[in-house]
């Protein structure tokens, strides 16, 4: 550690939020899939061509994109926050949050 530097606080929140980010993002990103197979499946609620269940699946299939497009965007987002972020920081940096 350099003279008069101490660890960032915000460095440590973010490393922390990215392992916990990393950790479940595979469980986030596969919320919505057994949902869209009953929905495929057919057994779950079935309406004629361009009815409501075709509409819904289709609804569920786009909020499962953009579910799993978040998650990563959202790791992508905060590695980058933490390589802008220095590792250690002044002591009156860190009394402030880093």
């Amino acid at each position: 550690m350099a003279p008069g530097k101490v660890p960032n606080p915000k460095y440590r929140e973010l490393e922390e939020l990215l392992r916990r980010l990393r950790r479940d993002a595979d469980v986030i990103e596969r919320a919505l899939d057994r949902p869209v197979r009953r929905m495929a499946s057919r057994h779950v609620w079935v309406s004629g061509s361009g009815g409501a269940a075709v509409a819904f699946e289709r609804e569920l299939i786009d909020q499962r994109r953009r579910l799993r497009s978040a998650v990563r965007a959202l790791i992508v987002s905060v590695e980058e926050a933490l390589r802008r972020t220095p590792r250690e920081v002044s002591e009156l940096e860190a009394a402030l949050g880093g």
